[in-house]
This record gives C-alpha cells, structure tokens and sequence, in this order.
C-alpha cells in the first residue's frame, strides 16, 4: 500500500485559511460587541428637529448666502 504523508498544504491554502478564521472571529467579535453596548440602546430621532439642526449648522459655517459670489 501506498503510506506516503500527505503533503503539507500549499501556503496560499493556508493564508487563505487563516485569513478565512481571522475574519470569522472578527465578525463574531463585532456582532457580540453591537448586541451588548450599542443594540440595547433604541433612539428615538426627530425628523424636524434635525432637520433644523443640520440646516442651522449649515448656515452657521457658511456665512455666505447662496445668491451672493465670491
């Protein structure tokens, strides 16, 4: 019978495992994260409150009206 070793894996094979593993825990790691610190929390947000926010900010740092040039 044929009793050779087998070969060691080609190392792509093996970078593309370990990346492949790395990347799973990663995620894993991500979600367990958001469900504990960020997806109990639940926010509530105004559509013309932060529209008037982000339309006074804008108009804040702008100080030059729209029809007026440099």
């Amino acid at each position: 019978m044929n009793s050779a070793p087998h070969p060691a894996p080609r190392p792509r094979m093996r970078l593309t495992y370990h990346l492949l593993i790395v990347l799973a825990v990663k995620v894993f790691l991500l979600t367990l994260l958001w469900h504990t610190f960020i997806g109990p929390y639940k926010v509530k947000v105004d559509v013309e409150i932060m529209g008037e926010r982000i339309a006074s900010a804008v108009s804040a740092s702008n100080p030059i009206s729209p029809g007026e040039h440099k």
